[in-house]
């Protein structure tokens, strides 16, 4: 019988799992590209057995051996907290909220049934300190999400990371000369992270629907700007993101 999870967020810890940048959907850039400065990333997934790579298939695409996710970046890793913690508390809710910081703890590279070899690794690691797992909490997975929105969120998240994969395929190819690039084929796992291509705004600005391009050129630019002239948070990768905006005509 599967050990059942006991969970409940303890604000004190809250930069463990809101560090600062979280996972959105191709679908959520058209309404958090205000609030945040978006990358793309990609990171490799390996099956766990036959029934978790069927499930990945759904998520994924092939490269080689390798199964890879492909995803957008909002906010900057090197900031220890997201920006938009206060007092440990979120102050974005409701529709705002990434569906990734709606699933916390949980992990959509995993099918439901298997969450809890989810929470066993992150115990090991990013949720070593989490206090958030008390058997005195309630319970939110039995062998499945004990929660009807839980449940929901999840499986949102899956689908609009399947309808997004034949642009991150295709963002990814595009990307194969870059020495970072092997850098990630070669290693074992890790994060690739990359700006947005300049061929590919228009598409993603569509695909999700922002009627007004030339704003989310502006106010990307302003985010990385200011995040490059934050002390402590220089992320080198942003002044590449900046002059890709700085060279697109729309």
């Amino acid at each position: 019988m599967k050990k059942k999870i006991h969970f409940q967020c303890i604000t004190e810890c809250s930069s463990i799992c809101c560090g600062g940048a979280t996972i959105i959907t191709l679908a959520e850039i058209g309404k958090l590209y205000k609030f945040f400065p978006i990358t793309a990333g990609f990171r490799k997934v390996y099956p766990f057995n036959a029934i978790h790579e069927n499930y990945i298939q759904d998520i994924t695409f092939k490269y080689k051996n390798f199964y890879i996710i492909g995803d957008f970046i909002a906010g900057n890793r090197l900031r220890k907290k997201c920006r938009f913690l206060k007092n440990s508390l979120c102050l974005i809710h409701g529709e705002l909220k990434p569906f990734q910081c709606k699933v916390i703890p949980f992990s959509v590279t995993f099918p439901e049934e298997y969450q809890d070899i989810v929470i066993r690794e992150k115990r090991k690691a990013a949720f070593r300190d989490c206090k958030g797992f008390q058997e005195n909490f309630p319970i939110i997975w039995n062998g499945e999400f004990t929660g009807s929105e839980l449940k929901s969120n999840f499986y949102k998240l899956k689908k609009e990371l399947s309808a997004q994969i034949d642009l991150m395929e295709k963002i990814f190819a595009d990307i194969d000369k870059s020495p970072f690039f092997y850098q990630f084929i070669l290693s074992k796992d890790g994060l690739l992270e990359i700006p947005l291509i300049n061929k590919f705004i228009e598409e993603i600005c569509f695909r999700a629907s922002i009627e007004n391009p030339e704003d989310f050129i502006k106010r990307q630019r302003a985010m990385f700007i200011t995040e490059l002239t934050t002390e402590g948070y220089k992320n080198s990768l942003f002044t590449e993101a900046l002059n890709v905006l700085d060279n697109i005509r729309i």
